[in-house]
């Protein structure tokens, strides 16, 4: 498999080289939340159908409750206000990708990410982009627009405020609709997109995570489920390290 230093792997729609309107478009917000004994690599598409979706994972006593964060997403991307079934929202998520740009759980949304964090998911960024190749992004977040742009090249990205943030349907749809016009416009001279070992990878895991079931199981479930994700993620951390050795040998 290709080497990549992302940790948090993304989520890949099942219809995303379709794409949402013919635009392959990556939804990029900042960051996952909570202790580290939590960091998995399929911690995102988990969320996305506990969250998103409203999927209850098989061993859980009950489901969460779909966040109000994914809804704005949806209906700003889709420039509407309505209430969405859940055949509307599995269509939506599965013609798109969605990344949290840093690759490190931040403990308290209170605190602002340091300035190392940032600069160490840059290059793990640049691996997403050149793997999943998108048409378009959309960046929920202010403070980290102009990165995203400068890592992003020529291709579209356009900038709002984060859901949780002073986040108006006014002032974020029109600049996202802006941007789908654009991108539209350039994709008549994109090449035709073709997945990697890498990008099946990540697809595979979206369609196989299941939903996080937050603290809705019994403790030993608990237990066993906390045990499988230190045993994932260590595991990553130590392929990632390898790759780096291997790519800058100690003289």
């Amino acid at each position: 498999m290709s080497k990549s230093t992302v940790r948090f792997a993304p989520w890949i729609g099942s219809n995303y080289e379709k794409g949402f309107r013919g635009l392959r478009i990556l939804l990029v917000c900042e960051s996952h939340y909570g202790d580290k004994q939590y960091e998995r690599p399929t911690v995102t598409p988990e969320i996305i159908k506990a969250l998103a979706l409203g999927e209850k994972h098989p061993r859980a006593t009950s489901k969460l409750r779909r966040h109000m964060h994914f809804t704005k997403i949806m209906s700003a991307i889709q420039d509407v206000r309505q209430s969405f079934s859940y055949k509307q929202r599995r269509e939506f998520w599965s013609s798109v990708a969605y990344y949290n740009f840093l690759q490190e759980f931040i403990k308290d949304r209170r605190i602002a990410p340091s300035q190392s964090a940032w600069d160490r998911s840059e290059s793990a960024f640049t691996n997403v982009i050149s793997v999943l190749a998108p048409d378009l992004f959309v960046c929920f977040s202010k403070r980290n627009g102009n990165r995203i742009r400068s890592l992003a090249g020529s291709l579209p990205v356009a900038v709002v405020n984060h859901p949780s943030s002073r986040f108006t349907y006014s002032e974020v749809n029109p600049v996202i609709a802006a941007h789908i016009k654009l991108a539209l416009a350039q994709k008549a001279q994109a090449t035709k997109f073709t997945g990697n070992d890498l990008f099946y990878h990540w697809y595979e895991a979206t369609a196989s995570s299941l939903p996080t079931p937050g603290s809705h199981l019994s403790d030993l479930d608990k237990t066993v489920l906390l045990a499988e994700r230190r045993e994932s993620m260590t595991a990553l951390d130590e392929l990632i390290l390898q790759d780096m050795a291997q790519d800058n040998p100690l003289n």
